[in-house]
């Protein structure tokens, strides 16, 4: 009996044994087939774009709002009951056509009686003057005569005048920008009554940096400038110069420039609108251009080749604006990386996941 329980217990330690070889081979056989086989690569994912052939533009841009060259506030020369007020905003005024009119009634009265001391002292100055040259008054009678004419003469013109006054006519072609005061109130000389303004006469003027105006005034007659209008959904307006201040302003270190807008009431353009005005300061045509997000640091620009692995060139802009930068011609073909390029390594492969377009607004291109 003894002998038959050892021989069992022998199978079972050399099953055991023979279990535990076989796992340290799978262990073995394991470790070096993970050691003979290459790690799987990390393809990075990137996002690229390609240059855009065209013109772009170094230019300043300012704010400032719409203004009419010929803007004025009518308001009466004499004080009285204000009868009549033809102005609501909006309504085309002619040159000369009554706008709004005073009282007259008291006017007329002094007028009545000025005319009357004029004709009489007239009558009176042409007897007199008779008799003096037949030597038939002295001297001082046709002093006197004459000192009274002149002087009914003044009041009876000024009295004329003063009539004349209570009719306040327009003395341009415009429209009724403001209405200040109300039919049948009673006014002042002085007394703002309505502002006119002539919308076909439609300005800017924008304070410029002092550092611009060598330039400036070197370019003013063609230097292109362009006006943008939010409310107008950024429509855009050519503009004409007009005047280039001769002097920089010591308090604001600008310069006052003033261009008309052609056209602009035609397109709903108005007087106190909020605009944008740019000025094309240099431009280049027909090159290649990238946006400054393509270019990372140390003045590198990532790009994918042919085998679809990301390198570098080292590259320093030599013409630019805000947002876009020329490069060489032949550098045109390739495919740069836009996104992901702080984050690989030169010779990486890399997975386009999408392509974005560096078309700036208002840049043209072929």
């Amino acid at each position: 009996m003894s002998s038959g329980k050892g021989r069992h217990f022998s199978l079972v330690k050399f099953g055991l044994f023979f279990v535990l070889i076989l796992l340290l081979a799978l262990v073995c056989w394991v470790i070096l087939r993970q050691t003979t086989e290459k790690p799987a690569e990390f393809f990075a994912p990137v996002i690229t774009v390609h240059p855009r052939q065209g013109r772009i533009e170094k230019s300043i841009s300012l704010s400032g709002q719409v203004e009419t060259g010929r803007l004025l506030t009518l308001v009466p020369r004499v004080s009285g009951t204000l009868l009549f007020l033809d102005a609501d905003p909006g309504t085309p005024v002619a040159q000369n056509a009554v706008v709004a009119q005073v009282d007259s009634a008291p006017y007329d009265l002094t007028y009545l009686q000025a005319q009357t001391a004029f004709s009489t002292a007239q009558s009176t100055w042409q007897r007199v003057s008779a008799l003096y040259a037949a030597e038939a008054v002295t001297r001082q009678q046709y002093e006197e005569a004459r000192t009274v004419y002149e002087s009914s003469k003044a009041q009876y013109e000024l009295a004329q005048l003063n009539r004349d006054y209570t009719l306040i006519r327009s003395p341009i072609d415009g429209v009724v920008l403001i209405r200040h005061s109300t039919q049948g109130g009673l006014v002042n000389a002085g007394t703002p009554l309505v502002t006119l303004g002539d919308l076909e006469d439609l300005r800017i003027r924008a304070a410029v940096p002092e550092i611009h105006y060598r330039f400036f005034a070197e370019h003013w007659g063609d230097m292109p400038a362009r006006l943008r209008v939010p409310a107008l959904g950024d429509e855009e307006f050519l503009l004409e110069p007009l005047s280039l201040a001769p002097y920089v302003s010591p308090e604001t270190r600008s310069f006052l420039v003033e261009y008309a807008i052609p056209g602009g009431a035609g397109q709903g353009l108005r007087p106190g609108m909020f605009v944008k005005v740019s000025f094309v300061l240099e431009s280049r045509e027909d090159g290649y251009y990238l946006p400054f997000r393509v270019l990372a640091s140390q003045n590198r620009l990532w790009y994918v080749d042919e085998q679809g692995r990301a390198q570098y060139a080292e590259y320093v802009p030599d013409f630019f604006n805000e947002d876009f930068f020329y490069i060489p011609g032949e550098w045109g073909g390739r495919e740069f990386i836009l996104e992901g390029q702080h984050f690989i390594n030169p010779g990486q492969r890399v997975t386009v996941l999408t392509e974005a377009s560096s078309a700036p607004p208002g840049v043209s291109g072929p």
